[in-house]
């Protein structure tokens, strides 16, 4: 759909068909590979198809044909908002997902980039064993 909805129909249809891509979204950012491999050429298809949905639904809360049909039908208006604020959360929870993955990797990345850093093991018994550098090249 690239024509602007101009009815409350075509509006809930189109925020139903953005929570979809949201979906998909949310289970490729909870997939073991989401942004690594494929999931991430997954996400760049998804992200491009909810930015041109996106897009349509901000031309059309500006459309005069929305705003007057709103006024005729505050009922159906109010159906139409709960809808976008149903795409909102699920956006929401998809950035709060998408931060942490980033935020784990970036984690991981620090960790292995700092080889020089000591190592503490512990054994059973609870004591701290400490393998610096040279105690690691040796135990490989």
């Amino acid at each position: 759909m690239n024509a602007t909805p101009s009815t409350f129909e075509e509006l809930e249809a189109l925020c139903q068909r953005i929570c979809h891509v949201l979906e998909r979204e949310n289970s490729i950012l909870r997939s073991r590979n989401g942004l690594i491999g494929e999931g991430i050429e997954e996400l760049e298809g998804i992200q491009a198809e909810k930015d041109s949905s996106i897009a349509l639904l901000e031309r059309a809360s500006r459309d005069d044909l929305c705003i007057s049909e709103s006024r005729r039908s505050p009922e159906r208006a109010e159906r139409v908002r709960m809808a976008i604020g149903r795409c909102k959360d699920l956006q929401m929870r998809n950035h709060q997902i998408f931060s942490r993955v980033v935020s784990a990797q970036r984690k991981i990345i620090s960790v292995l980039r700092q080889p020089e850093d000591d190592v503490n093991l512990y054994d059973r018994a609870g004591r701290s064993r400490d393998y610096g550098v040279a105690h690691r090249s040796e135990l490989a």
